[in-house]
């Protein structure tokens, strides 16, 4: 049964400048529903101390979503946690059974995580379950759209919160009570382990893991366009910036969403490209196996870092490198741009790193005793990030 919206304020809204009021800003994975990884706080900008560590029983991959002084992450331990950003102190955990390495999105009173255990919605204060949709779902962080939405059937919904089905859907779910409101039927959904969607301009853009980055109108819930990377295992989130979406198609490329949307679906092969980044295979850059982080965007720059050991940031009309700074370890740690001169990633090789955004320079760089997957946080003068020795950890 089609689920059609007759009415989507917030997304018709979004086609007129959301790079310059991201919704959900600071209370999502990735800063904003864009993914651009842009964030309101400066975070430290010089080196810092450790405020506060927090252990749990398992490596802590998941990024932690910071919002109204809680930090929301998950542990391989199977729990997820809420802890005071003041302190580090447990203010609730939630047991739900299985490896959580998804983020959280925080709207409405509500936590949200995807897992191999369903969709849970958590009372954001207190940790009790407001819902649950069970099922064995991928690790992608959840895509919260907020209303007022009009909805087919009369019924005007507060949101809509977006999960992927295993090599199936792309499914909406009523943020009050879990109902599902809206489907994508793709064949594959968003990959596994941390292809994430975003919205920007009335289009849902992820990566599929395999082969594609696809769009989807919001309003009609179909695909309206895929751009085919002959990519496998890619493991990344897109971003969306000023209408150009950055993603990998045999490398970094940047395109138009709405100029590639309007073409005819026969016509899937001819995307058209702004720029693409493509250091070649010598260089270590197989694009059949993605080794990069998620993709930050400001309003100059496209950032990200890569197995090569290498942290990029690319110009973003044109593609060409700025800057380039190695940091001896691999980087898919994904980078948090502060509001401030520096941005801030973790590495395999242990570090947690602040680098000037206008020309790589190292600012500082802390040892955390483990490597680094998790994507930093940031709030006020503090970044916060997961750890694979099992802790969370407060910087500042």
């Amino acid at each position: 049964m089609r689920t059609t919206l007759v009415l989507f304020v917030l997304v018709l809204g979004l086609a007129v400048g959301a790079a310059d009021n991201p919704t959900l800003q600071d209370r999502i994975w990735r800063g904003n529903v864009a993914r651009t990884g842009e964030f309101t706080a400066p975070g430290p900008q010089a080196l810092p101390k450790v405020k506060w560590s927090f252990a749990t029983g398992g490596p802590v991959q998941s990024s932690p979503v910071v919002a109204d002084g809680l930090v929301h992450i998950g542990s391989d331990d199977g729990i997820i946690y809420a802890l005071d950003l003041a302190t580090g102190k447990e203010r609730w955990r939630f047991a739900v059974g299985g490896p959580t390495r998804a983020s959280a999105a925080v709207f409405a009173g509500k936590v949200f995580y995807t897992g191999p255990k369903g969709v849970f919605a958590l009372d954001a204060a207190t940790g009790a379950k407001a819902w649950h949709r069970p099922g064995g779902f991928w690790d992608d962080s959840p895509l919260v759209i907020p209303g007022p939405i009009k909805h087919k059937d009369g019924k005007t919904l507060d949101g809509i919160v977006f999960y992927s089905q295993p090599w199936n859907n792309l499914v909406g779910l009523d943020i009050a009570d879990g109902g599902e409101v809206w489907r994508c039927r793709d064949g594959h959904g968003p990959g596994s382990r941390g292809n994430s969607a975003l919205v920007h301009r009335g289009l849902i853009t992820y990566f599929r893991g395999s082969q594609a980055t696809v769009l989807v109108d919001v309003l009609t819930e179909r695909r309206k366009y895929e751009i085919d990377g002959a990519i496998d295992n890619g493991v990344f989130t897109p971003a969306a910036r000023d209408g150009i979406c950055y993603s990998y198609i045999k490398g970094i490329v940047a395109f138009d969403m709405l100029e590639n949307a309007a073409i005819d679906a026969k016509s899937w092969a001819d995307y058209r490209m702004k720029w693409r980044f493509d250091p070649g295979r010598e260089k270590g850059w197989d694009y059949q196996h993605p080794g990069i982080s998620s993709l930050s965007v400001d309003d100059r720059s496209v950032y990200f870092g890569h197995i090569d050991t290498f942290v990029y940031a690319l110009d973003r009309e044109t593609g060409a490198v700025r800057w380039q700074t190695r940091t001896g370890g691999v980087n898919r740690s994904s980078p948090a741009l502060g509001s401030g001169a520096l941005l801030f990633l973790g590495s395999y090789n242990g570090n947690v790193y602040g680098i000037a955004k206008d020309d790589g320079a190292i600012r500082w760089q802390l040892p955390l005793g483990g490597p680094v997957h998790s994507s930093p946080a940031l709030v006020g003068k503090t970044l916060v990030i997961g750890c694979d020795n099992g802790s969370v950890y407060a910087l500042e």
